[in-house]
């Protein structure tokens, strides 16, 4: 379907007067492997490709940021075309902006992966073994998907009135980090929220084990990240906007096609240290995958509305994306 919908797009647009648009289109993304999409489109070039295929001489600007509070402040000051964060990230920019004359809306999902609640204390088998002697590692506190994944997984045991209870266990710090402090012992941290590959790599060590899984909470596969603009940028850029949806495709292809030369090109941008056969693995895991169709995204709405996080009415994701992404089997 979504090749269908690109392909018939592309050829509306090549009909198109031609029209100023951008020259160089700006993206944050972060370096864990949820990201590989993104990166194969940079690493491939295929921005540029099918900007050219649509008569568009564009270029690709990539940078890491880590903060989903630094992407969208970064969206809504024009510093940034393409923004990719947690869902939460993206659904407080989409409220925020949502009654505005240019709202924030969504692009494509650009990950599914299970995000494990990993520890290395024994007395630990699930969530309600946890005390105040521990320490929880997220990427950012209450506001990172798994802070918040935590807080769907807490109000499901103890009541949506106590889906706060475990913030104060939570520190943030980044994997990497969470990841050596995890298996070394030697700081606090006795567990760790954590994505992959970090979370693969910690369940290596015999003394760790997993809590937790999101896609327990969420009932099943679910999208971990969105990419998002603003409608300014949608409709200012149309052929732009429709390469950089081709290129998204192709990208998610070639992760399909082959994984060994998309672990490459992972462990080449992210500078990961890993084995090209771990890195296969996962991407080889059915769990695992890089489709454009926003999974469960209602669940988390639903939870941010219920607690007083988002205030805009959504009846749908599609109420939250822009139309070239409608025909996918979101949720």
């Amino acid at each position: 379907m979504k090749y269908r919908l690109v392909t018939a797009l592309a050829s509306a647009l090549l009909a198109l007067p031609a029209a100023a648009e951008v020259t160089q289109v700006r993206v944050f993304r972060q370096y864990t492997l949820p990201y590989l999409a993104v990166m194969v489109m940079e690493d491939q070039k295929l921005l540029e490709k099918h900007g050219k295929a649509l008569g568009v001489e564009v270029e690709g600007k990539w940078s890491v940021v880590s903060s989903p509070a630094a992407v969208n402040d970064a969206l809504l000051s024009g510093n940034l075309d393409f923004a990719c964060a947690g869902i939460n990230a993206f659904l407080t920019i989409w409220d925020k902006t949502s009654t505005t004359s240019n709202p924030v809306l969504g692009v494509s999902a650009y990950n599914a992966s299970p995000q494990l609640l990993n520890t290395r204390n024994p007395k630990v088998r699930s969530i309600r073994d946890f005390t105040a002697a521990d320490k929880i590692a997220v990427p950012a506190v209450k506001v990172s998907y798994n802070a918040l994944i935590l807080q769907m997984a807490t109000a499901k045991e103890f009541g949506l009135a106590n889906y706060t209870k475990f913030d104060a266990l939570t520190v943030a710090l980044p994997q990497a980090e969470a990841t050596a402090a995890l298996i070394s012992g030697m700081l606090e941290i006795t567990a760790n929220f954590s994505v992959p590959p970090y979370q693969y790599l910690q369940l290596q060590n015999a003394n760790i084990h997993t809590v937790l899984n999101s896609y327990e909470v969420l009932g099943g596969k679910a999208t971990l990240g969105i990419i998002y603009t603003t409608k300014k940028f949608h409709d200012q850029n149309p052929k732009t906007y429709a390469a950089f949806m081709a290129a998204y495709n192709e990208a998610n292809a070639l992760i399909k096609r082959d994984p060994l030369k998309a672990a490459q090109i992972y462990r080449k941008l992210s500078r990961d240290k890993a084995p090209e056969e771990f890195i296969i693995g996962m991407l080889r895991n059915p769990e695992i995958d890089f489709d454009p169709a926003p999974r469960r995204l209602m669940m988390l709405y639903d939870f941010m509305k219920k607690t007083g996080h988002l205030k805009a009415d959504a009846r749908s994701w599609k109420d939250v994306f822009f139309p070239e992404v409608h025909g996918e089997p979101g949720s």
